[in-house]
């Protein structure tokens, strides 16, 4: 954020201000007292712990005052509420009168939100851009404006995930940011013990599409439900992707290679050649939505497509790397949906295929599938055989509906740690595994072991 007094920061969340005659600069804003910069103003929220426990050893680190509900024995700024109070100060940064704006580019969907948002920033980074994004996955209404308070004072464009679990989210998210240009990456069934339906579930996607100005844009994938695209709202411009025809934004010439995802991105009799060092053709819709944000903030299709050559995705997506004895590990085990995993069985069983090897993969359950979880299960069970999965090894109590449908050879385990110890020894020279599942199951203590384990020495 661009350095404030501490009275304007004041007066931008309401609090009452303990120790008026001092008027330091804030820099930053920190929830985690760990974490706390010397400038940053500490909010003391109240989750699990209570963040006023954590006050003292925010100051000792540099806070300039502790954001709570009361007065601490630090310098306080009292409020009803700090959450409200964070989100109050992030919109006045962003928005501020003295201050240039950023462009703020809003990304929603039920998968792909990160790799969009890598892809997208990597891509304006490579063409001179000054850029703040979400890191990891820092996409709700306490990571939303914690990056915005995080961002470079000159940033030019600002890339925001915006996740949801129930209906008004994004909504909420959007009055903190309030975005110029949205991408909608996909829906799918994910959260629906939340949203209880697919269809409310794209209609709190869609808030994203109407919380847009009329001079914005909107990029998503052709065919996407109307209430996802906000489709009675008036906008300047619509760019829709697809593998295939019927979308604005095509891809053709998909090909899976050694050294990453190659494909030819086409638009209005344009094309572009993209090669991007990321690991499985499941990901073409993430780059495509990418690309179509590049174009609606007034890039080049080429010029965009060549930023992708440069793309690195957070850590635990799509990651390819070998262990001992040649052993070849797809590890995307950050998180998991029903179209993630048919996308990952897929890809994986094409690439054993391909290099003759045994295809051996990892699934934890999918979790917040609401009344369908086992359905889902089981169609991923269903499609683990069709594909050719030679081993089946199931991590978790929602694991076990994988192997209700899956007749070949398949190992159950009860959490990550134990399944690492006895894959070990299952595992054979020249395997392909694949580990995926949702982020509960904890599948990054696996590779971890399994890393740690059979190192390449």
């Amino acid at each position: 954020m661009r350095p404030a007094t501490l009275s304007e920061a004041v007066r931008a969340m309401g609090a009452e201000l303990q120790s008026p005659h001092v008027n330091p600069l804030v820099s930053g804003a920190a929830t985690d007292s760990r974490k706390v910069r010397e400038g940053d103003l500490f909010f003391a929220l109240h989750g699990r712990t209570d963040g006023t426990d954590f006050a003292p050893e925010a100051h000792l680190r540099g806070a300039v005052a502790t954001v709570a509900t009361r007065r601490l024995d630090v310098p306080t700024l009292i409020v009803a509420d700090p959450l409200q109070a964070l989100q109050k100060l992030a919109r006045w940064s962003l928005l501020r009168p003295d201050a240039p704006t950023p462009t703020v580019v809003g990304i929603t969907g039920t998968v792909g939100k990160t790799t969009t948002k890598d892809a997208l920033a990597t891509i304006l980074r490579h063409a001179g851009k000054r850029v703040s994004a979400t890191a990891g996955n820092l996409n709700n209404e306490i990571g939303l404006p914690l990056t915005i308070l995080s961002a470079d004072p000159r940033t030019e464009v600002l890339v925001l995930e915006m996740g949801a679990t129930h209906a008004g989210d994004i909504q909420y998210l959007c009055a903190i940011a309030p975005p110029e240009i949205g991408v909608l990456t996909a829906i799918s069934p994910v959260h629906l013990d939340s949203f209880g339906s697919l269809e409310d579930l794209a209609a709190a996607k869609g808030e994203l599409a109407v919380s847009l100005p009329e001079s914005g844009t909107l990029v998503a994938p052709a065919g996407a439900p109307e209430t996802a695209t906000g489709s009675g709202r008036k906008l300047e411009q619509r760019i829709t992707f697809a593998r295939a025809g019927g979308a604005d934004l095509v891809a053709s010439g998909i090909e899976g290679r050694d050294e990453g995802l190659r494909f030819v991105a086409n638009i209005a009799g344009e094309s572009a050649e993209v090669r991007s060092p990321v690991f499985g053709t499941h990901l073409v819709e993430p780059l495509l939505a990418a690309l179509g944000g590049a174009l609606a903030l007034g890039l080049g299709l080429e010029q965009a497509a060549r930023g992708l050559s440069r793309l690195r995705r957070t850590g635990l997506r799509g990651d390819v790397y070998r262990l001992r004895e040649d052993i070849t590990v797809y590890d995307d085990s950050y998180n998991a949906s029903p179209a993630a995993v048919a996308a990952v069985l897929r890809y994986g069983a094409d690439q054993a295929r391909t290099q003759r090897r045994r295809l051996v993969v990892v699934l934890g359950g999918m979790f917040e599938l609401g009344a369908c979880a086992r359905a889902y299960h089981r169609e991923a069970g269903e499609l683990a055989e069709r594909v050719g999965v030679d081993l089946l090894v199931c991590v978790g109590d929602e694991a076990r509906w994988y192997a209700e449908t899956f007749p070949g050879r398949t190992l159950f385990y009860q959490d990550a740690a134990s399944a690492a110890d006895a894959l070990r020894e299952e595992l054979r020279g020249g395997d392909y595994l694949i580990v995926k599942g949702s982020r509960g199951v904890g599948l990054e203590t696996l590779t971890r072991k399994l890393r740690e384990s059979l190192a390449l020495v």
